[in-house]
């Protein structure tokens, strides 16, 4: 069938595109709720077996939070501006994200730029970027992109680079907002820490250190394998297209809808996610708030028909993916294995590129 344009898209799902600030409040309570007696559970109950089941709910909490959190940072989650600000800086602390950093990260760079390399996470290397490595390099490029190395990438290339610390480098002019997102962040983890400290020090059932790993440590890796992982997914596949630029990802006449795929999940993942796997809507319109992506998804797949890439997740596929992408070909547009050998079908043809210029 002939593809929509991305006016036709949103104007299909415009109905979607309206927040219920009662419905985003529920979502917002009753995670934040969870969490925090899944942590209490960790500081006061007796038995370890029940203090690492808390320990796995709070991690998984954290990822929700995560995805409310991103909601309200576009400004889609309730009607209220000021409401999504406090909601989002609250969600993001259990993470250590600084809001302002996630705006200019995510918001003004990711959403620009979909599938440029360099602006997103999980932009692959193409052979001449890993072949200049060092062995050390190499070798972290290839746990990074191993199902093992997924919460590491997330942590130091994400992270670490541009959602905590405000680098020179990343926001160029001083602004007083980053700073102060940054205190507000770490004054949380001063205040959470100081809480593990005198928690281990006065329970007789549980160490310092046991405390800190289970409370805190293992719930951010937990969450950050889960926002790894989905990321990854949301636009990596062997039919999925990278650019090495701007221009040429416009060039190429490719939308948002022709960056991102469709992975469908079991009901009950896309509950507990809050739908982060319903991408595909997300990039045709950020407005959709999460409660109803689902239902404008289902509406972007029939319209967009065989045209959309979409498959169903499996273990065995996600894997077969992992394998596949490791680098790409941004010259001849297709994935590579670390060999340089080619591992997926050409995905944009060069005579579209032609076409291009001739238009």
């Amino acid at each position: 069938m002939e593809k929509s344009n991305i006016k036709q898209l949103r104007s299909a799902i415009r109905m979607y595109a309206r927040p219920s600030t009662k419905k985003a409040m529920m979502l917002f309570l009753a995670d934040i709720s969870v969490y925090l007696l899944a942590i209490t559970g960790v500081f006061l109950l007796e038995s370890m077996a029940m203090k690492i089941l808390c320990s796995v709910l709070a991690g998984l909490k954290i990822a929700s939070l995560f995805a409310i959190a991103h909601d309200a940072a576009h400004d889609s989650f309730t009607s209220n501006k000021l409401l999504n600000k406090i909601i989002a800086r609250i969600s993001f602390l259990p993470v250590l994200h600084n809001y302002s950093l996630w705006l200019n990260a995510h918001n003004r760079s990711h959403h620009q730029t979909p599938n440029v390399k360099g602006h997103n996470s999980w932009s692959p290397l193409a052979i001449e970027d890993y072949n200049a490595l060092t062995a050390a390099g190499k070798l972290r490029e290839r746990f990074y992109r191993h199902p093992t190395g997924i919460w590491f990438n997330y942590l130091l290339e994400r992270w670490w680079k541009n959602k905590f610390i405000p680098f020179k480098s990343l926001v160029g002019e001083f602004k007083t907002i980053y700073w102060l997102d940054l205190l507000l962040v770490v004054s949380y983890t001063i205040s959470y820490t100081s809480l593990i400290v005198y928690a281990g020090t006065t329970s007789a059932n549980i160490s310092v250190l046991g405390l800190f790993i289970l409370s805190f440590f293992s719930p951010v890796i937990i969450g950050s394998y889960i926002m790894g992982f989905t990321v990854y997914a949301q636009h990596t596949h062997e039919s999925i297209p990278w650019f090495i630029s701007k221009e040429e990802s416009d060039k190429a006449g490719r939308g948002q809808e022709d960056l991102t795929m469709y992975m469908r999940f079991p009901h009950w993942y896309n509950l507990v996610s809050h739908n982060a796997m319903e991408h595909t809507v997300h990039h045709v319109d950020p407005r959709v708030p999460s409660y109803n992506l689902a239902k404008a998804q289902r509406i972007i797949s029939s319209l967009l028909g065989d045209a959309l890439v979409t498959t169903e997740f499996s273990f065995k596929e996600f894997l077969k993916t992992m394998n596949k992408c490791k680098l790409y070909d941004y010259e001849n547009h297709c994935w590579l294995d670390f060999n340089g050998n080619t591992t997926s079908q050409i995905i944009i043809p060069c005579q579209e590129f032609k076409y291009a210029d001739a238009a």
